[in-house]
């Protein structure tokens, strides 16, 4: 018995000193495991700031420089957004220096931002971080802050162009709307004549109208892409039939010497009281025509300034966000409600008094 008891003693010293050594192997490994968990963070992330610290303090200090000069140059975006909705508005105005005025405007905000942003542009030049181990020297916040400040300064170098654009379409559209009413008043001038009863000389003039037509035609071709009808395409249409019709019967009346009571006269006065009856019966067509007009270009480019504006205040944002960041957000852009506003002036009434 003494003999068993004997053997059964080193036998559970072994097992307990193999309990031991297995619990302590496997804290020792857990805490290898942790130590190599924390050695195989990439250099980039938030768990070791420290590798990256000294490259985004130096790329943030110019970052820095650059943001509080982006937020000046989008202050004068949103005054260039103002601008070319103000442009829209007046177009169908009767003051036509209205027009030119805002456009003016513009162009100053314009060609101030052209000069910020190509000044801003120039003194982030050799910018770092688009070196193929950014990654490993820049920490992700700082490389998103780059992008968004570039991307941001990449939507202003644009709005010059589009302001350009801008004012080049207002001019055409204002043109349009110029000569609309200048064969308004020609044709209201043959009808004084009519009345008169100086009928040659209403037929002169008259050629005068017939050309206007010819003119705002031509205008519609360059302005409105769209080759199907338009209501612009009606007023060309209807307009020039009835300039037509009431050339026809003065010239009727010149050659029956002033008698109304010849058939041909007869018959081109009934020619020309059914034209008049195609014309609309006031000038609220012409806001529909300005439109028209005016998405051949000019509402497109004022959206896509409207566009550049919120691509900037995004930018802003994510920049002004990231550590070291000196910016603060704007409120982004609110898009293009309306081309022409309620109550605009119509320029005048298109139908003329009978002789």
């Amino acid at each position: 018995m003494s003999s068993a008891r004997a053997r059964i003693r080193p036998n559970v010293g072994r097992a307990i000193r193999g309990i031991v050594w297995t619990a302590l192997f496997a804290v020792l490994a857990a805490g290898a495991a942790g130590l190599v968990a924390q050695a195989s963070h990439a250099p980039g992330s938030e768990a070791r700031p420290e590798l990256t610290a000294e490259g985004d303090a130096a790329l943030n200090a110019r970052l820095d420089q650059a943001s509080a000069r982006l937020q000046s140059i989008s202050d004068d975006v949103d005054s260039l957004a103002e601008a070319a909705k103000t442009a829209l508005e007046e177009i169908s105005s009767s003051d036509p220096s209205k027009l030119q005025d805002s456009l003016d405007a513009g162009a100053a905000v314009a060609g101030r931002i052209d000069t910020e942003t190509r000044a801003v542009l120039t003194s982030l030049a050799g910018l770092p971080g688009s070196e193929p181990d950014a990654g490993l020297r820049y920490s992700t916040d700082t490389l998103v802050r780059r992008a968004a400040i570039l991307a941001a300064l990449e939507a202003a170098a644009n709005l010059n162009a589009q302001w350009l654009q801008v004012t080049a379409n207002a001019a055409q559209v204002s043109q349009l709307i110029t000569m609309i009413d200048g064969h308004d008043q020609v044709v209201l001038d043959a009808a004084a004549k009519g009345r008169k009863a100086q009928y040659a000389r209403a037929v002169q003039i008259l050629d005068d109208a017939i050309l206007a037509v010819a003119n705002v035609k031509a205008e519609r071709v360059k302005l409105i892409a769209d080759p199907g009808p338009t209501v612009l395409d009606q007023w060309i249409e209807r307009n020039g039939n009835y300039d037509l019709a009431l050339q026809a019967l003065y010239q009727a009346l010149v050659q029956s010497h002033g008698n109304p009571q010849t058939v041909k006269v007869q018959d081109a006065r009934r020619a020309e009281r059914k034209a008049f009856e195609q014309l609309p019966p006031d000038r609220r067509t012409i806001i529909v025509i300005v439109a028209e007009a005016a998405r051949g270009g000019l509402t497109q480019a004022v959206l896509a300034i409207e566009d550049a504006r919120g691509r900037m205040d995004d930018a802003l944002a994510q920049a002004g966000g990231q550590p070291g960041a000196s910016g603060e957000p704007s409120e982004s852009g609110a898009p293009v409600e309306s081309i022409v506003p309620e109550g605009s002036p119509a320029p005048g009434e298109s139908g003329v008094p009978l002789p």
